[in-house]
């Protein structure tokens, strides 16, 4: 059934709209910026496929969009854009691009690229990542101060052990990075050994940002006293590093309590995590070089200060061998000139005691001769005499005897009266009394307390009693 209204097939609307685009397109390229998202990639072939997305400044809303795309020439300045950056080309990346205006009618309406700016893009994440550096020094100016082109940071003023041996490692689980820098550390050609702990997370794209953060946080609240921590990932693509530009992680990294190094595989230029970290080397096997290099210094010094206690050890005894070397002969020479002082002594006293032997033995002799003589020429003399002494010391030893035991007799029988005056029987009846306290004789009044049992000896009874009070004494009933 035909219509009465006039029309046209859409086929001929799209035709007249691709006659004017044509006609005033065909012949223009606009060098234009915008974002990049959902971009694919058909290696077969090597065409792109996204769109180009501009964004309100102040919120972030979509302005506008137009698809896009690349193949050929246009797909060849994208390859060497990534080449000279080492940025990839994908989504949420800022560029500058140069696009001629297309109209399909079965497409519709796109932009193909035909170049694209390389130094535009880095300049974009350059600006960012100054911006993100001023951020940090103006609002933590206690953990990060920039000192002409150096950025000084708390962790950076960390001092590293004089041994390092625990290390933390924050990686991805697939990175082999990770495989690389272990091999290092753990290979080295000087018989090193480490403690490795691994901690892991994802280490590229911005989104990951909080997850990376954590995984500090985490090596934080272990407890375990790190010597070290390690940030390692294995290059890649200049898009792939810009978590390490992140604002929280480098004010994490600037203020971490642990010296932290940095093996990011990040050839052409630093992070702004490289910056607030303790070391940043380029590659993970640079860091493992470095720990290994660290210690080696260690060790060096340790081999240099051993080196000169046995220099210092050597110089030592050379001195005291030749102190002793000139003792010794200070001791032979003493000893000989003692030696010959001591000998003409000895000889002189030896002469000396010649003589006098042979002067004690004339006398002895002469001594000896003369009572010779005596006994030959006086013996019965002697003989008369010691008998005569004999008679009278057996006529005095018997005189004395009956004298002396008349003496001792007297002295025994006064001993035995003064014993029986001074029995406790003649005593007790004379008026004195024994006190007994438990059995025992006292004479200490101290010993009896108020209220304490005592017995009392008189001569013909015993008397039992308790002692009510104490009062001094005078003694005067009993002072002759």
């Amino acid at each position: 059934m035909q219509s009465s209204t006039p029309h046209i097939k859409l086929s001929e609307l799209t035709q007249q709209v691709q006659a004017v685009m044509d006609a005033h397109f065909s012949a223009q390229t606009y060098w234009v910026v915008a974002d990049v998202t959902n971009h694919s990639y058909k290696e077969k072939g090597g065409y792109h496929f996204f769109e180009l997305v501009e964004k309100a400044e102040r919120d972030n809303s979509l302005v506008t969009k137009i698809a896009g795309k690349a193949w050929g020439s246009g797909a060849t300045r994208i390859k060497e854009f990534e080449q000279l950056t080492g940025q990839r080309f994908t989504n949420n990346i800022n560029v500058l691009v140069r696009v001629k205006v297309t109209y399909h009618v079965v497409y519709g309406l796109s932009v193909e690229v035909q170049d694209i700016d390389t130094h535009f893009t880095l300049g974009v994440l350059e600006q960012q990542r100054m911006m993100t550096l001023a951020n940090l020094v103006a609002s933590h100016s206690d953990v990060v101060r920039k000192m002409g082109d150096r950025y000084i940071t708390r962790n950076a003023e960390l001092p590293l052990p004089l041994v390092i041996q625990r290390v933390a490692v924050v990686s991805s689980k697939t990175s082999a990075g990770n495989d690389d820098f272990k091999h290092s550390l753990m290979n080295n050609s000087f018989g090193y050994r480490f403690d490795i702990h691994e901690y892991h997370t994802k280490v590229q794209n911005d989104a990951n940002a909080n997850e990376f953060l954590q995984c500090l946080i985490d090596v934080f609240k272990s407890g375990i006293p790190y010597d070290v921590l390690i940030i390692i990932r294995g290059g890649g693509a200049q898009s792939d590093f810009l978590i390490f530009d992140n604002y929280k992680i480098g004010l994490a990294i600037a203020r971490f309590p642990i010296p932290i190094l940095t093996g990011i595989g990040h050839q052409k230029n630093e992070t702004i995590a490289d910056l607030m970290a303790h070391t940043p080397t380029k590659t993970p096997t640079k860091a493992a070089e470095f720990i290994v290099a660290h210690n080696k210094r260690f060790h060096d010094e340790l081999l240099q200060y051993q080196q000169r206690i046995l220099i210092k050890t050597q110089q030592l005894f050379s001195v005291q061998f030749q102190q002793l070397s000139t003792l010794n002969s200070s001791v032979v020479n003493c000893s000989r000139t003692l030696i010959n002082e001591y000998k003409e002594d000895l000889l002189s006293m030896h002469q000396m005691v010649l003589n006098d032997a042979k002067q004690i033995l004339y006398q002895q002799k002469n001594s000896l001769s003369f009572m010779a003589s005596t006994l030959i020429s006086k013996p019965r003399i002697i003989t008369s005499n010691q008998q005569n002494n004999l008679l009278n010391l057996r006529h005095n030893l018997a005189s004395y005897q009956k004298a002396y035991l008349k003496n001792q007799r007297g002295y025994i029988q006064h001993y035995a009266s003064v014993i029986k005056l001074m029995s406790p029987d003649n005593i007790l009846k004379k008026g004195f009394a024994l006190v007994k306290v438990d059995g025992k004789i006292i004479s200490n009044p101290s010993q009896l307390k108020t209220g304490s049992n005592f017995d009392v000896i008189l001569a013909k009874q015993q008397i039992h009693s308790t002692v009510q009070s104490k009062t001094p004494y005078n003694e005067n009933d009993i002072n002759l």
